[in-house]
């Protein structure tokens, strides 16, 4: 400091008690509005749990897969939001750290504050690498369109790594050293993000193109766009979410730990919201008699028990197509059937085989 002006001084002192007055206000502001939301994320996925074990048994890895994800986020956001309150209470309450009681939630070296910086990322690469899986899945198991999501995936944990060493040992590093990799890890979890769900979201796109363009029945074809609907609008929670820390935090506004508080229950809202409207839809075009949703993006425990009762047979003269979707073959194929005036009986595997036929070789996605 003595190589500032007393007028410079002065100011910095100024701006830090500012800062020190609204931290001290946000600290609680955030804790609050996290409690709030894991209420709400905890009545959604106990909703999604019913959803999941209800409609079907667990039967296949990628049902697995999705079904202890979920419960890991879930299970995770409950501990965070937890310690968040043990925080509160030691640092408002107790007073441990006077004559600020917020700095004591900067004091990394108590295991309570550093286990919210871990449970904060186990979430975050939880859900990115369940979203980059269900990617890998739509795109029928191609390991080159995931490359560039793993790869940022594997960039934010290490950077997430380098920042968990500084919080225990800040000597280690030059403040102009650590800067550029704090400034980097949000902005690579938002960018995978925003890849993947596109990539998603284009590929269950295009079908619906192809599948308009083969002639296709067009309840499916606006499934589909119901598909992409709630992938995109479901993970724009935790993209808002994201943004918002990533401006708050290159503004250095006090304030970024309220979304960051709000984003272990936010992550897991992002799945759950899809197993619910993705059931909600398929509810609706039963009660329409419209068909089924297709559901590649979401495990066949939330699908119906039967693949062959997606495909209604009606006893009229003209052709019938339906989109099948499962995501234990990972294929989207479209497959037909042409129905006479005289009811229908079984079919067979040739008669099968033959519908798929009169599609061209490309339309199989």
């Amino acid at each position: 400091m003595a190589d500032f002006s007393p007028e410079e001084v002065a100011k910095f002192i100024a701006e830090q008690e500012k800062y020190d007055r609204a931290s001290q206000i946000y600290y609680p502001i955030a804790i609050w509005l996290e409690s709030i939301i894991y209420g709400f994320y905890a009545c959604l996925f106990i909703a999604t749990c019913r959803i999941m074990l209800k409609r079907r048994r667990i039967e296949n890895f990628a049902s697995g897969v999705f079904l202890v994800c979920n419960t890991s986020i879930f299970i995770l956001a409950t501990i965070h939001n937890a310690t968040s309150l043990y925080r509160l209470v030691r640092a408002y309450a107790l007073v441990i750290v006077p004559p600020h009681p917020y700095m004591y939630f900067n004091e990394f070296k108590r295991w309570d504050n550093f286990s919210h910086l871990v449970i904060l990322a186990l979430c975050t690469w939880i859900g990115d690498g369940l979203v980059i899986y269900r990617c890998f899945l739509i795109w029928r198991r191609n390991l080159w369109v995931i490359v560039l999501p793993v790869v940022f995936l594997l960039v934010s944990m290490a950077t997430t790594f380098v920042n968990w060493r500084w919080f225990k040992h800040p000597q280690d590093f030059k403040m102009n050293e650590i800067i550029p990799i704090f400034n980097l890890t949000f902005p690579l979890n938002m960018a995978q993000n925003v890849l993947t769900t596109g990539l998603i979201a284009y590929k269950i796109y295009m079908q619906h193109r192809a599948s308009r363009a083969s002639g296709l029945q067009l309840s499916s074809a606006v499934n589909l766009v119901t598909i992409v609907r709630i992938i995109v609008e479901s993970a724009m929670v935790y993209t808002i979410v994201t943004a918002i820390i990533i401006i708050l935090f290159f503004v250095h506004h006090p304030a970024v730990v309220v979304p960051q508080y709000a984003l272990p229950p936010s992550i897991g809202i992002v799945f759950a919201l899809i197993a619910i409207r993705t059931h909600v839809a398929r509810t609706g075009f039963e009660m329409r008699g419209a068909g089924h949703p297709s559901d590649s993006f979401y495990p066949t425990w939330v699908s119906e028990d039967h693949e062959a009762s997606a495909h209604r047979q009606l006893n009229i003269p003209f052709k019938v197509t339906t989109v099948t979707v499962r995501d234990d073959i990972d294929i989207m194929t479209p497959t037909s059937k042409l129905e006479n005036d005289f009811p229908p009986g079984p079919s067979t595997d040739s008669d099968r085989n033959a519908s798929e036929r009169t599609f061209a070789a490309e339309m199989k996605v």
